[in-house]
């Protein structure tokens, strides 16, 4: 009982933050200076069509109304239309989301499944050369911006040696069929880009979290009683350090996103990156709602996620909820 109130009571959180969220992004998006009825006409535009234009894409109706047609909208799931397109926000978003997910899909597990591994032999071997090797490789790493890591793959890995695309983007499922081959050798290079830069800075923290669980009095007991220390540190050590891993990945995931923009500008990719910066240039407003609503339901969810893992994860907790 205890712990679903727990979940109840974070998806409630989720839900009004999720509110607030929209209303915080349709303000910004409408404090965007500039009349986007006379910007897509141009200034040979007459006030009549412009006027007509603003009608037309119910930009004369007041701010709360069009929130409020906006947020029922989303509870339908409908993001509206494009004012450039036509077409159905949600429509043109989906491919775009698709490439989207495949490189942070693949990035942030790879980043995780690199780090606490670099991490935990760094926390071990902090007093060796391997673990000062380790720590100066991530700092390399951290230092290194997402876009210039991407342009010196690229340079390496396509102009030099030529065994990879340097952009582009060949989808999974294409009109031949399954291209497997395709598919991936455009995905490299980008995943490796955002994988470098996150699981350095991931490894660091692993690293923090387990000299800390190190200096532990529990830790000190096992291995009084004989354990070795890998086996003290991965039997009682690995649960409680794993509570400050789930929140620096948690929280990395949206940095991920961002990183995600510039990797897609980097190697040309059609993802929801390039399509958002097209539409803040060409001020199509519903794309640009859709495109932030869209990314700040992925950050929230992740941070419940990342709250319910807590509740699984420390016992103390389950424990003060009840």
């Amino acid at each position: 009982m205890a712990i679903a109130q727990a979940i109840a009571r974070r998806v409630g959180v989720f839900v009004l933050s999720l509110l607030g969220a929209t209303v915080v992004v349709f303000l910004i998006v409408q404090a965007l200076p500039g009349d986007v009825a006379q910007a897509t006409l141009g200034m040979g535009a007459t006030p009549e069509q412009v006027e007509a234009l603003r009608q037309r894409w119910g930009l004369d109706r007041p701010a709360l109304v069009r929130y409020g047609s906006w947020l029922l909208g989303l509870a339908q799931g409908d993001l509206g239309q494009s004012y450039l397109t036509g077409q159905s926000v949600s429509g043109q978003i989906a491919p775009r989301l698709a490439v989207t997910c495949w490189l942070v899909g693949l990035s942030m597990p790879i980043a995780v499944l690199a780090s606490v591994p670099a991490g935990l032999a760094a926390a071990m071997w902090r007093r060796r050369w391997q673990g000062a090797v380790i720590s100066s490789l991530s700092q390399i790493g951290m230092a290194a911006p997402v876009f210039f890591t991407g342009i010196v793959l690229v340079v390496v890995f396509s102009v030099r040696l030529g065994w990879l695309p340097a952009n582009g983007y060949e989808p999974l499922l294409g009109p031949g069929g399954l291209d497997l081959a395709g598919w991936a050798s455009h995905l490299v290079l980008p995943v490796l880009s955002l994988v470098i830069v996150q699981a350095s800075l991931l490894s660091r923290y692993v690293r923090n979290g387990f000299v800390e669980v190190l200096a532990e009095d529990y830790l000190r007991t096992a291995r009084a009683v004989g354990w070795t220390k890998w086996r003290a540190l991965v039997r009682h050590g690995l649960r409680n350090a794993a509570l400050s891993i789930v929140t620096v990945i948690a929280l990395q995931i949206g940095a991920m996103l961002v990183g995600a923009i510039i990797v897609e500008q980097v190697f040309a990719l059609p993802g929801l990156g390039s399509m958002l910066l097209q539409a803040v240039a060409s001020r199509d407003l519903p794309v640009v709602q859709g495109i932030a609503v869209l990314l700040v339901v992925v950050v929230l969810a992740i941070s419940l996620a990342a709250d319910l893992a807590y509740v699984v994860i420390d016992p103390r907790l389950r424990s003060r909820e009840a």
